[in-house]
């Protein structure tokens, strides 16, 4: 349990590097896009924190033909990786921060998304370990 806990702290502490760095950059960019997103991600984040616990514990509970038990679908992470990279490519075409934002924002949100999946895995490779 504590590498989970010690896995999620470090990737909330990258995050705080990067509004660092953005906040030393001072560009327009940086400061706009990077701190609004951050702004965005970490409420959302934390709130859906028992969302995604709740929704892992009911899928490891079902018999699954999934390799793992409460192991989830891959897609929707690679999904809002590769939309958020396109977005922010496509910030270099139109020059629109709002683009770049939520470019940056779903990089952010499929992160999370991976984390939680790795999370869910560990999860229930130590139930029933601990259980038994």
């Amino acid at each position: 349990m504590t590498r989970l806990i010690a896995v999620r702290l470090l990737w909330y502490v990258g995050i705080a590097v990067i509004a660092f760095t953005a906040l030393a950059l001072n560009t327009p960019f940086s400061v706009e896009v990077v701190m609004s997103a951050i702004a965005i991600y970490i409420p959302l984040s934390v709130l859906c924190l028992p969302l995604m616990a709740w929704l892992c514990w009911s899928r490891g509970l079902r018999p699954s033909r999934l390799p793992v038990p409460g192991m989830t679908s891959s897609w929707p992470a690679w999904l809002a990786g590769a939309l958020g990279i396109a977005m922010l490519a496509g910030y270099r075409v139109l020059a629109d921060l709002a683009l770049a934002e939520c470019g940056f924002l779903l990089v952010l949100v499929a992160g999370d998304l991976w984390l939680a999946r790795r999370e869910a895995v560990q999860f229930f490779t130590l139930a029933p370990a601990r259980s038994g």
